[in-house]
Order: C-alpha cells, then structure tokens, then sequence
C-alpha cells in the first residue's frame, strides 16, 4: 500500500491537534505573602548591618563621614579601563556620565563679572593601580598658552593643584603648556608672593589637547604623594598681554590646607566588615550623607552553583523535561533575566526612593527597576547612626527573582503532566522528520557527487524501495542517469569505433585509387584531376583517423611516460621562438613570465603537446593583427598559465562541455580536419599532471582565455 509524505504529515497533525494544553494562572496571594516575609527579613538585615557598624569606634572618622562638603569633596571613581595619557575621553568611559560640571557655584576668583561661556569645565578623578587620573573638559573663548621665555607659570591659562600630603604637609602645583601636547607638573613655592616655581615635578605628568570648545587637560599623579585633601583649580587669561586671571573656578582653594575637599572613595575597611553579612543574591550599599556609596558588597546575579552529584532518578527527569519544554513554560510563567547588567559603570551615587527618609531617620522598604525595567529589585534601607547624629545609610537589595523562582516553579510541575502527554507526539514528529530529512540529503548527496566538476557521470544512485515521493524520485534521477551515462558513453567511443570501422574501406578505396592510376595510361587531364582530388581526400581521412587513434589511446599512453623537473618559463620561450612563430608566421604572440625561474615536475613532451593545441586554437580563432597573449605566473603552491585571443567568444553553456571529445565551436570551416579533440587531449593532459583548465571570456568581452592551473 502506497502512503505518501503528504497524508504521513497530515496524520501526525492531527493527532497533535487533539493533544491538550492547559495553562495554569495562580493567584497573587501566594507572590504577596512571600513579599511580605522577604521584606521583613531584608528590614532586619539592614538594621543588623547599621547596628554592626555603629559600634565600630573611631571608625567613621578614619573614613570621613564627619564634616563633608559636596562642593568641594572629590569622589576617587575606581576605574575599570586600562587608561592612557593621552588627552582623549575613551578611556574614561562609561565613568565619564558621572562627571561633575563646575560653572559659577565653583567661582573662586575674577576680576570682573563672570561669564559661563568664557570658562567652565567637567571634572572627574579616579584610580586605577598606583596612580590617581583626572581629566578637565573645559570651555574657554580664548585659550592662552605659556610664553617661553617667561619664569613665571600664572600668566596664561593653567592648572592649580593642592595636595595635602601623607604627612599632612600642603603642596602646590601648576601645570600649563606651551602649545597642546605633553605636560608637567611644577611644584610652587609656599610663600604666595613669589610666582617662580621651585622646581620641576616630573611625577605628575599630563597632556593638553584642543578642543572645539577650548581644551582637554588629562593629568596623572601617584598616588603615594596623596593623602587625604585634594583640590583643583582652572585660571583663565584671556588678554595675552595683559596676563591677568579673569576667573578662577575650581573644586576647592588650593592655597589653604583647611579649605581643601576630602578625597573620598569606596572605604576597605567598611567592606572588611560588611564580608561577613554578605549573602547570596544579595548586595549591601553604605551610602554617606551626599547619598555617596562608600561601600559595597555583594551581587544581586545568580551565583554559579555545580551540580550535586546525588541527584535523584525524578529530580534528573525534572531538569530534563524543563530544558525540553522550556519554551511551552513561558506562555505561563512570570519570566525574568536571570543574568543581567547591574550598572553600566561603577555607582557613585544612589538616588532611589527611600534614601532621603533613612537620612532624616526612618526605615524603609523600597523597590526600583534596572535593565530597562525587565528586573525589579527590593531594597530595605536603614539609617546609620553614631549616637545621635545620621551619618549615613545602609542598603539592603536583592531581587524578586527568587520569589519568582517559586512561584514559576509550582506552575511548572503543574504543566508537567499535559507536557507528559505532548511528549510522545513531539518525539515521534521529530523521528519522522528527521527520517525524511535524511533520506533527502542522501539522495542529494548520490546526485551531487554522480556528476564531475568538468560533467562527466562517474558514477550512478542507488534507487530505493520506498513507495513514496522521495522513492519515487530516487529511481527517476537513477533511470534519467543510467541514460545519460549510455549517451556519454557511446559518445566517447564513437571515435574509436569510427576510426575501426573507416580503417577498411578507406584502405580499400585508396589501393584501388592507386591500382587505377598504374593502370591507365596518358588518362584525359581532367581524370587525372578528379583522381588527385580523390587520393588528397582520403590522405585527409587517414589523417583524421590518426588523429582519432591517438586521442582515444592518449590515456593509456600518459600512464608510460616520465616525468622530471624542468624550467616551464624557459620551455615555453624556446618553444615559442623555434615553434609556434615558425608555425604561424602571420600570427603575432606576447610571452609574459615571471622574473624567477618556474619549476615544473612532469613530462616536457605532454606539455608541449598540450600548450601546441592551445595555440593552435588561438591562432584559428584569433582576429587579423591582434596579439595572443600566453601569460605564467607562479604561486605558493600553484602555477597558472593561460593563453588569451581576440576573437569570437564561446557561448556560456558551452564552456563546460568544451573539453569533451567530439565537440567543436568552429563557425569558419578551412582545409584541415576537426573533430573536437585538440581540447579533449588539452584537458586529458592537464589532468594527468594533477592540475584543472577552465575557459572564459576576457574581461573586455573581445576574446577568450584559457587558464591552465598546474
């Protein structure tokens, strides 16, 4: 009984039609309750964490959380890239959105009304490794650089720095450029009258750029000339010959120890502490009173966790059947990003709801989104005391993801049953489809390698028994084969048999010629004629038969040659000069090699054989007074050569059959005999070599080339 593809296909569909799918919706009581407990035990832990802390004496004012000045403090940024003096912003970022504008709130001199299109810069400082980098993008109308032949630094535009050492001492530094490029720091002497820096300080190294709206100052200092107190300062000159400071705008006054800005950044110590509160999916913040984060711990991203080895038969075949169904859970279950992107760069500041209210003192729970709202986080904030004063903020987050787990998961064992019954259905559409996808690629495969690359059949399919379309099919391509190779053959062989079949007769009719010539005496001239025109004929044929022996037996002659090394390049030149030229006086040829010599391994006599064939094609094709091109090149592990005329070009779906015995192009017939075998015995010699030829139309579409890879 014959079935076919189409009924198997509509049978299977309809039994999976008849499969149900129950979708299961649980009530939010049972996500509200788990809120509600994770909640309170997130509300404990931040309470645990502030009490924890508060009773670390003197530990707040080693990390300066007392007296601090959002004006003028820096946050030291940890930075994440590999950074490059170099007077570019790539490598500050994503850092560079959170740096910090100074403008007229920053004024710190002038010596007449400020105005903001004249000078304000962006400002941001960070470590990495042992050195302390800032970067300074400013707007100035009118950049004046250094005069070199003056001592004095201050009469230009210029940086001020103000370091408070880790001895306490207060250093100052100028840096200005002569022209944009490298830069370095000079230490100025501590009595202000005296402008002259004291000397150079190679340590603190930098380099001035343009800009479009003033210029890019990118600086870099070790850090162990640091303590605590950092500030900076822009002066802007705008009059070149007056050399006067129009306005002074910086983080903080770099000539007074005391109105330095703390250099703050996330503290080691807090973090020490915090370690052991840390839990998994779960992050603990320790925010200052400019809602600063001082210290974290902890990720909210799922941590890794190997598999046990003592799993059980049923729990093995739950993991298994939610990986298979993975796809049918999520039309019911609430999904969420189990990986994702905390920040895009280091946090600096926390401005979630809720901070404001544990600075004023009261406890909160609170919830937020990132990841472009596809995470939801819960975070229970605390106010963090010492006695009676709020020096900052603890911050408790995790995401609601584990209660999402939850939940997902009782749905999920209650999809298991009607995804049981699926199963069977699913498996056996997949064996049959794999089963008719396999027998098509066979079948695909049979017919792709049956057929050559130059088209000739070498070998055949293997029907097969099945009683269906692809059945079908397979026996269809291996009658309409079987054919083609009978064609083929015959084709191939009809040249040998011609050449048996003619010798006879031909031999027959070219003594009797000859006998009727030694016979006759004094015969009238125009007998004469006809018998010289009939002896000329069958010399012809007989040559023609030579020919036809000579291509049918060339296989089997090649298998006795021998082959050894020679210089092709230097062959085809004396060939060229004492053969082809004589050969073909009236033909112009152009010989191009490469300058070094071009070693060949095989038999000189083939391949001359083989290249007189191509220029004897050339030459027949080739148009009155235009060159034949033959051109060698040599690769790594190839040679090419080919040999190009002008002249009629070979239609495109004849190219590929070209080189089979018995087939001729020739629109224009002359007295010699062609059979189409001079690029058969072309093609059967290259092959021979291990090497492929191949025919096209030359670029301009005047000609044809032949291209020989050896």
């Amino acid at each position: 009984m014959r079935i076919s593809l189409r009924l198997k296909l509509t049978l299977v569909s309809l039994l999976l039609l008849f499969i149900p799918l129950i979708g299961f919706r649980f009530s939010e009581l049972i996500k509200q309750d788990l809120l509600a407990s994770r909640k309170e035990t997130m509300s404990f832990s931040a309470r645990a964490v502030a009490s924890a802390l508060s009773g670390r004496t003197g530990l707040f004012d080693r990390e300066i959380f007392h007296s601090l000045n959002p004006s003028r403090d820096l946050y030291l940024y940890q930075l994440s890239n590999p950074m490059r003096i170099n007077g570019k912003i790539d490598d500050w970022r994503p850092h560079l959105s959170e740096a910090r504008e100074y403008g007229k709130e920053h004024l710190l001199s002038s010596s007449g009304p400020y105005s903001y299109d004249s000078l304000h810069f962006q400002h941001m400082v960070g470590v990495r490794g042992k050195f302390l980098y800032a970067i300074f993008l400013v707007t100035d109308d009118n950049v004046v650089y250094r005069n070199p032949t003056s001592l004095r630094l201050d009469l230009s535009d210029h940086l001020q720095i103000g370091i408070e050492d880790q001895l306490g001492t207060l250093r100052q530094y100028l840096l200005t450029a002569l022209k944009p490029g490298w830069v370095n720091g000079f230490l100025m002497p501590a009595n202000k009258q005296n402008s002259i820096p004291e000397k150079a300080e190679p340590r603190i190294q930098g380099v001035w750029a343009k800009s479009p709206d003033g210029y890019i100052l990118e600086i870099r200092i070790p850090m162990d000339m640091i303590g605590q107190k950092l500030a900076f300062a822009i002066a802007d000159v705008d009059d070149p010959e007056k050399k006067e400071i129009v306005a002074l705008v910086g983080t903080a006054a770099t000539e007074d120890a005391k109105k330095l800005g703390w250099l703050l950044s996330p503290s080691n110590a807090i973090e020490l502490i915090l370690s052991s509160f840390n839990r998994p999916q779960s992050r603990i913040l320790i925010v200052d009173t400019n809602r600063r984060i001082r210290a974290s711990i902890g990720s909210l991203n799922e941590e890794k966790q190997t598999a046990k080895q003592d799993t059980s038969m049923l729990d093995k075949i739950s993991t298994a059947t939610y990986s298979l169904f993975a796809p049918v859970y999520r039309f019911f279950i609430h999904p969420f990003t189990a990986d994702f992107s905390e920040t895009s760069a280091q946090p600096s500041t926390l401005n979630i709801k809720g901070i404001k209210e544990a600075l004023l003192g009261a406890s909160t729970v609170t919830s937020y989104t990132i990841d472009d709202g596809k995470v939801e986080i819960m975070a229970a904030i605390a106010p963090l005391r010492q006695g009676d004063s709020i020096l900052g903020a603890v911050v408790v987050e995790q995401t609601t993801h584990s209660i999402l787990t939850l939940q997902n998961k009782v749905i999920e064992e209650s999809l298991t049953f009607t995804i049981l019954v699926f199963i069977f259905g699913g498996f056996g559409l997949i064996l049959f489809a794999s089963r008719v996808s396999s027998r098509i690629r066979r079948l695909s495969s049979q017919a792709a390698g049956a057929i050559g690359a130059s088209g000739q059949i070498r070998t055949t399919i293997t029907p097969t028994r099945a009683r269906d379309e692809i059945g079908d099919l397979s026996r269809t391509l291996t009658s309409m084969l079987d054919q083609l190779y009978t064609q083929v053959s015959y084709r191939d062989k009809m040249a040998d048999n011609l050449e048996h079949e003619m010798r006879t007769p031909l031999a027959g009719i070219s003594a009797s010629l000859k006998n009727m010539i030694s016979e006759m005496e004094n015969p009238p001239d125009h007998v004469q004629k006809y018998l010289g025109w009939a002896m000329a004929d069958v010399t012809r044929l007989e040559n023609l038969l030579t020919a036809i022996r000579d291509a049918t037996s060339l296989k089997e002659a090649l298998g006795h040659d021998f082959k050894e090394d020679f210089a092709l390049d230097t062959a085809i030149g004396i060939w060229l000069e004492h053969s082809w030229k004589a050969a073909f006086p009236h033909a112009r040829f152009n010989y191009t090699k490469p300058n070094t010599p071009v070693m060949f391994h095989g038999d000189p006599t083939r391949i001359r054989q083989m290249l007189d064939k191509l220029i004897e094609n050339a030459v027949s094709f080739h148009t009155a007074g235009t060159i034949i091109e033959i051109n060698l090149a040599q690769g790594r592990q190839r040679i090419q050569l080919s040999v190009a005329n002008e002249g009629p070009v070979i239609p495109d779906e004849l190219q590929k059959q070209i080189f089979n015995s018995m087939v001729s192009y020739r629109q224009q017939k002359d007295s010699r005999p062609h059979m189409g075998l001079g690029l058969y015995i072309v093609r059967t010699i290259v092959e021979h070599h291990q090497g492929s030829i191949a025919v096209s139309t030359t670029l301009d579409n005047k000609g044809t080339i032949f291209m020989v890879t050896l």
